[in-house]
């Protein structure tokens, strides 16, 4: 794809990676195909010229736009015409912006503007990112370097404890909303979509039917899963021990052939530990995931830096998320390779079931058998099976 300066008594034609003309300065305009023409191409929408397309959605298209004047270089998210007609879908497009410009951290994307265009279509401006999401990376299908894995998770930590210092849950916490910056010295992490988002104190408008706005499956909390209304911090807490046992093993946790299949599992199974997934491990992962993964949540960990501190207490290295967020991953990976990973610790309360310990007992190679359960806990998974029925209605209608 080539670009071409819009100037008149210009018209100088450029490889797509050159956005100023080298004649006249301005502003270079990508090409389009013969049959698909981009009216916005060239426009402006507030204060940034639409220059290029650079990617399609199910909600929207984003563009790569420049400030007419500073000429810095966005992103700018366009609903598409049928989802700006859908009134939910434009209350969470600007949730999504509201969210994030008031939380203003280095790892939450920056978003600049929000506004609508000519035809009535909300459209977000906002940082422009060069790099992948984490959810490419997992694709792949290997682990995650551990050098890597504490680097981006103490950005994420740093970026989530912010969010929740202000009172904003994420609800839809995934690798595709962790998006990894190319930097000089590793990832360089942006949390995205805070479409979701829920204020503590809030008395705003609900998104959904069940008081909750849904997050994806794979990474719902047991609490999402029932559809309950007491989502709290710890919800995202789960989602980002679900996240890191995945960039540990290359495995989801709770992995099903259909959205009700999950979400019973996320209720009542345990996946198996990291280590049996993974031989070489540090033995004590086993735990911060069971802890984070804790179907009761007044027992999982209370805060997403807690979890990735005993992340870095099970590597062996010294607890501290400032570090390692702004240390390089070659660095990191030196501090490794001289630390002792602590041993396993002693096993005292777990959600897992006693006879799952050794990855046997009957247990399935994906994951554990819910342990026994009191009356009282089966009345309440009885319910949990109800609620299951509700949310995969309402996931299958978004």
């Amino acid at each position: 794809m080539a670009r071409f300066c819009p100037n008149p008594a210009c018209g100088k034609r450029y490889p797509d990676e050159v956005a100023f003309c080298g004649e006249c300065g301005s502003i270079t305009i990508q090409e389009q195909r013969a049959g698909d023409q981009d009216p916005r191409l060239g426009t402006r929408l507030g204060d940034y010229l639409v220059v290029a397309r650079v990617a399609d959605g199910a909600m929207g298209r984003v563009y790569e736009g420049r400030h007419h004047s500073t000429r810095e270089r966005v992103a700018i998210k366009v609903l598409h015409a049928d989802v700006a007609r859908d009134l939910v879908a434009v209350e969470r497009f600007k949730r999504e912006y509201e969210a994030a410009r008031d939380l203003a951290h280095p790892n939450v994307v920056r978003v600049i503007e929000f506004g609508s265009t000519p035809e009535g279509q909300s459209f977000m401006t906002m940082e422009f990112l060069e790099g992948e999401e984490l959810g490419n990376v997992l694709r792949r299908g290997q682990p995650l370097e551990a050098a890597r894995i504490l680097r981006v998770f103490s950005q994420l930590a740093l970026g989530l404890d912010h969010a929740h210092s202000f009172g904003v849950i994420h609800r839809d916490l995934k690798p595709d909303n962790i998006f990894l910056c190319r930097g000089a010295e590793g990832d360089l992490v942006r949390l995205l979509d805070f479409g979701s988002v829920k204020l503590q104190m809030e008395s705003g408008p609900k998104l959904t039917a069940f008081g909750t706005t849904l997050g994806s499956p794979f990474y719902m909390s047991p609490e999402q899963a029932m559809g309950k209304q007491d989502v709290d911090t710890r919800t995202d807490v789960f989602a980002l021990a679900a996240i890191l046992y995945e960039c540990l093993t290359a495995k989801i946790a709770f992995d099903a052939p259909n959205v009700a299949q999950i979400l019973m599992k996320i209720i009542n199974q345990a996946p198996l530990p990291p280590s049996h997934q993974v031989p070489g491990l540090p033995p004590r992962l086993d735990d911060v995931i069971d802890k984070g993964l804790r179907k009761d949540k007044t027992t999982r960990y209370g805060s997403s830096s807690k979890l990735v501190l005993d992340v870095c207490e099970a590597y062996g290295v010294e607890a501290n998320l400032e570090h390692w967020a702004h240390t390089s991953q070659a660095a990191i990976a030196s501090a490794l390779t001289g630390a002792a990973p602590p041993a396993a610790a002693a096993f005292v309360e777990s959600t897992r079931p006693a006879s799952s310990k050794s990855g046997q007992g009957g247990a399935s190679s994906s994951s554990y058998a819910p342990p026994t359960r009191s009356p009282n806990v089966m009345i309440g998974v009885a319910v949990g099976a109800v609620a299951v029925v509700a949310v995969v209605a309402a996931l299958l209608l978004r």
